[in-house]
Formats: structure tokens, sequence, C-alpha cells
């Protein structure tokens, strides 16, 4: 509340110290001015100091410019104080004026991205800094030498000091619509309130100068700067909270707002090429191969991006191929496996079998005893499959639910049945008590289908085959396999060895 207090009476200070005196540009009111933009970066600096590593930089540009502003006051009261017959002091508050525009474009136009690349913001700086050169140069031949008696010269200035103005505020707004942090809705809200008034103060007070100053025209330039003050110290509006930009929005303005860059120097050049020929089309050219530069740069980080993503999608197709509670094989790596097994057998007459196993009386397993126990069931089932002289390259998966898979590359009928017939006699041994079951422990039912000449290389074919089976099995009394019809060898019974 004190420095709210503080500005206002600043304000007064300057009105009255500018009607005593009669002159706008006199000494006292200027003095009674610089206090007032003293208090706006003093109100920036406190801001930067409270604010989060990453927002810390645009806090400290704005307080940059904000500083430009002083300086450029300061010296003009210094020639007023000590006069300027060379012209010296007028040509640096002209220099300083122009460089309060580097830290506007930086805090407007940068991204801020944490892992940007430094190239981009030095490009940006070497852009910045043409706009400066090229704002002093259009600035001094047009208000200097015979140009300077010229009004169409003086508003030709206006109007390019305007374009500038207004789209700095223009670029502030933008950013303020698209940041989806708060804290960064709130720098740039701050940001756009300062650059938009000091916009429209500068345009009317450029248009008042040219007709004479009246006392009170130099108050206007405190307008923008007590304005930081009021906004920076007190309590954000409620709105800007509410507000969230969708993600979309937020990148396109994200994307855009560096090419503002690019985009004013190029404008400058045609500009400045009435007054200075060669320095603008050097400028307009080296802002359009900096623009290609930026897009190579940009390109060249997708796609380092873009194999980063490649990496880790195939590392993340590793992981995906197995069941994420029991560790073992999903359904679309027993697809992938199964189909590959079927395609080797036929090539090569090796035929291979499939195992559907199913746990008995899961459902009540896990109605009794909770869901939490029937995950552990089946972790234990999962390692039981897998441990139980399974060979390296068949594969055990977990199906859905309580069913697993099993795939037995170069498997004949026979060997599959035995294999059944270890894999229900593992189970047993883990003892697993089941409150529901016949036996009072877990056991498990499977079903086996093995290729055959006519076996169809879809691997679901396989998979049904196999399901009737298991489905037989249980339907025979459980903790049991059974062969699919039409699949056993000859010589060979459908019905099947007791677990």
């Amino acid at each position: 509340m004190f420095a709210v207090w503080l500005v206002v009476l600043l304000l007064i200070a300057h009105l009255g110290l500018a009607k005593w005196s009669g002159h706008a540009e006199a000494v006292q009111p200027q003095l009674a001015m610089i206090a007032v933009m003293v208090a706006a970066v003093w109100a920036a600096f406190m801001r930067y100091r409270r604010s989060p590593a990453l927002l810390r930089l645009p806090w400290l540009l704005m307080g940059l410019a904000l500083l430009m502003q002083v300086l450029w006051a300061g010296t003009n009261v210094l020639a007023m104080m000590v006069g300027d017959k060379s012209g010296y002091l007028a040509a640096l508050a002209t220099v300083l004026s122009s460089l309060y525009v580097i830290p506007c474009m930086f805090m407007v136009t940068r991204s801020f991205a944490p892992d940007e690349a430094r190239t981009m913001a030095v490009l940006d700086l070497v852009l910045s800094c043409m706009v400066a050169a090229l704002l002093y140069l259009f600035f001094t031949k047009l208000l200097s030498g015979p140009l300077a008696s010229d009004p169409s010269s003086i508003y030709v200035v206006i109007y390019l000091a305007d374009a500038i103005d207004f789209s700095l505020a223009g670029m502030a707004i933008l950013r303020l619509l698209g940041a989806r942090s708060f804290r960064w809705r709130y720098f740039y809200y701050v940001a756009s309130a300062h650059l938009l008034i000091n916009a429209a103060v500068a345009a009317l007070y450029n248009r008042i100068e040219m007709h004479g100053l009246p006392w009170w025209a130099g108050s206007l330039i405190d307008i923008p700067h007590a304005l930081v003050v009021l906004v920076a110290i007190r309590q954000p509006p409620r709105w800007l909270r509410a507000y969230h930009p969708s993600l979309a929005v937020s990148q396109t303005i994200a994307s855009f707002a560096p090419i503002i860059l690019t985009m004013m120097v190029v404008m400058l050049s045609i500009s400045t090429s009435r007054v200075s020929l060669t320095p603008s089309l050097l400028a307009g050219c080296t802002a359009v191969l900096f623009y290609g530069l930026r897009m190579a740069f940009i390109q060249s980080r997708h796609l380092d991006r873009q194999r980063a993503v490649d990496l880790s999608a195939w590392r993340l197709e590793q992981q995906v191929g197995r069941d994420p509670l029991t560790g073992i094989a999903n359904r679309a790596m027993l697809d992938r496996r199964l189909r590959e097994a079927l395609e080797e057998g036929r090539a090569s007459g090796n035929y291979c079998s499939v195992l559907m196993i199913d746990i008995d009386f899961f459902k009540q397993y896990n109605d009794s005893l909770g869901h939490i126990a029937g995950d552990a069931c089946l972790v234990q089932v999962a390692c039981a499959l897998s441990s139980s002289r399974v060979r390296a390259n068949d594969v055990v998966a977990r199906y859905g639910g309580e069913e697993f898979a099993v795939v037995l590359v170069d498997t004949t009928m026979d060997v599959a049945q035995d294999v059944a017939h270890r894999l229900i006699q593992a189970i047993e041994r883990l003892q697993i008590v089941h409150p529901n079951c016949p036996s009072g422990y877990v056991t498990v039912s499977i079903g086996i289908a093995t290729q055959v000449a006519q076996t169809s290389m879809d691997p679901v074919f396989m998979l049904d085959e196999a399901d009737r089976a298991l489905y037989r099995a249980k339907s025979k009394g459980r903790n049991r396999y059974e062969s699919a019809v039409g699949m056993t060898p000859a010589g060979l019974d459908d019905a099947t060895m007791h677990g």
C-alpha cells in the first residue's frame, strides 16, 4: 500500500511542478517523472526476486526495458542542465530510446523453454540489436539535417514508432492468451498492460509535441510506469486464474512468437531503405538468413527428438510385449510368436503345439480371498509355468484374466501332452490354498492343439482349437488336459491323462 501512495504523491508532484514551471520539459517536473519510472523499475525488480528461476529472466527484461526509459529521461534532463551544443546527449538519448526495444522484443518473442538451444537465443539477440540499429539509423536520418524540417518526415517516424509499440503490445497480449501457467499469464498481463498503455500514450504524446507541449503533457509518460507499479503489487484479477487456453492455442502462439523478430527486421529494412539503402538491404538479407538458420536448427532438433522417440518406442515395444502383472509375455507377443511358429512349422514340417491353460474356479478364489490374493496367485502360477522345464524358444504368455497360453515350437502332440502333464503337477506342488476347489488347492485345466499340414496360418485358429479342448477338460472334471479333436495323431485317444 505504501508503494501505491508513493506513486500517487509522485504523480501529484509531477503535475504541480509542471504547473509551477509552466513547461512540461522543465528540469523539476522531469525529475519527478524519472522518480515514477524508478518506482516502476523497483516493482519489476521485486517481482524478479520473488519469481521462480524460469520466470526471472522475463522480469529482468522488463526491468531492463524500464531502466532504458529512466536513462533516456535522465539523458534529456542532463542535456537541459549542462547544454548540448554538440548534440552528443541528444544522440545518446536516441540510442537509449532504441535500446528500449531490445528487452521488450526479447520479453514478448522468446519462448523461454528450458531445453531451447542457446543458438536460438543468440540469433534472437542479434536480430533485436539489428532492430535497434535500424531504428537509430532511421530516426537520426529523418530527425536531423534537411529532412528534419519536413513535417512528413516527422510523421513517418511517428507512424513507425506507433507500429513498433502497438506490435509489441499485441504480441504481449497474444502471449498472455497462450500462457498455460498462471505465473506466465500474470507476467504477460503486466507486460501487455504496460506496453499497450505505453503505445497509446506515446502515440498521443508525439502528436501533441508536433504542435508544442502543454505544461501537463509530461504527466502522460507517467501513466504506463505508474500502471506497472499498481498492477505488479496488487492481487491479479480472478479471470487471470480462471482462464486456461487449450494446448493447441498455446503451442501455436509459442511457435509463432519468435518469427515476429524476423518480420520486424524485414519491415524496418523496407522502411529505412528510403534513407539508407545498403545497410537496410544487408539487415533484411541477414534477417532472412537467420530465419533459415532458425528453421534449420528447429528441423535438426526435431530429427534428434524423433530419433529419441523412435528409440524409446523400440524400447517400449520390448517392454509392451510383457504382461505388467506377471512379467511373462502378453497377448500381442503370443500372437506374434505363434504366427512365427506356424510359419516355421509349415516350412520345415516340424509342427508346433499350443497349450491353453485356465486356473480352475478362479472367480470363486477372487470372491472369497480378494483381488490382491488373486493377483498374487496369478503371479505364482505364471512363475511356475515359466520355470517348469519349458524350453528357451517356447513362449509362456498371459492370454487374459486367469488364462495362460504356451507356444511349444517343434513339438508333437505326445510331447505336448507330456508338457501339459508336468505343468499340471507343477501347479499342484505350489499348494496354493483354494477353499472353493475340490482338491483344496489351486489347480489348472489345459487344452492342447497341435499344428498339422492343413492347419490355418492364422494364430486365432490354433488358439480356438486349444480353447475348445480346454472347455472339454473343464467339463470332464478339471485338473486335467484334453487334446483338440481331429488333431490327435493316429493311435492316441482324445481323452487324455489326468493331472
